[in-house]
């Protein structure tokens, strides 16, 4: 178990261990989500899900770069990719709100650190679409997912040490970033 700031938090830990023996996942997270406020986790997902639905409403269907490249055959159907890059948006928002609304106090240089990076982080996913889809400009998308990846890794690195479930919930979200920056390369050396 992580190193809990809040001693409080520490003796309702000790004490239900003491009771019940051994911690259950949904008790863990029970615990984990008494340390946050739900409403900023929620208003931060569905957030970077706008965030992202805006961009692809004003960039439009990627269908047209699709074809233009001949990439058809190497991505997975339209309708999947947007699914999981929504997802995606909806896993970080949730992670940075279940963090940056977390009440336990000891934790807070990494709390900040990591809401600082979640910004950067943010912003440049929601620069990717149009630099890849709207502008055509692989290199740089290229050089964007890298830089993007560096920055989910870093977050995902801060906001473990505050919170065990946000971390978790970014390595799901590093997954697909890894994923995109294959498939980025791949496209790019194609083309």
């Amino acid at each position: 178990m992580q190193q809990i700031p809040n001693s409080i938090f520490r003796e309702v830990l000790f004490l239900y261990q003491k009771k019940y023996g051994r911690m259950t996942i949904g008790a863990w997270l029970n615990l984990e989500m008494e340390q946050s406020n739900p409403l900023i986790m929620l208003l931060l997902g569905v957030g970077m899900v706008a965030g992202g639905i805006l961009i692809r409403f004003f960039v439009g269907s990627p269908h047209l770069v699709i074809l233009s490249l001949n990439i058809e055959t190497m991505i997975p159907p339209v309708w999947l990719m947007t699914l999981l890059w929504t997802l995606s948006f909806l896993i970080v928002g949730c992670a940075a709100g279940f963090v940056l609304g977390y009440r336990a106090r000891g934790c807070e240089v990494d709390k900040y650190k990591g809401g600082m990076l979640f910004v950067l982080l943010a912003v440049l996913e929601l620069c990717w679409y149009p630099t890849f889809f709207g502008a055509g400009l692989l290199f740089l998308s290229v050089l964007e997912s890298i830089l993007i990846l560096c920055l989910g890794i870093g977050t995902t690195l801060c906001f473990y040490r505050v919170s065990r479930f946000s971390g978790m919930l970014l390595l799901l979200h590093d997954l697909w970033l890894i994923y995109l920056l294959i498939l980025n390369f791949a496209v790019f050396f194609r083309a």
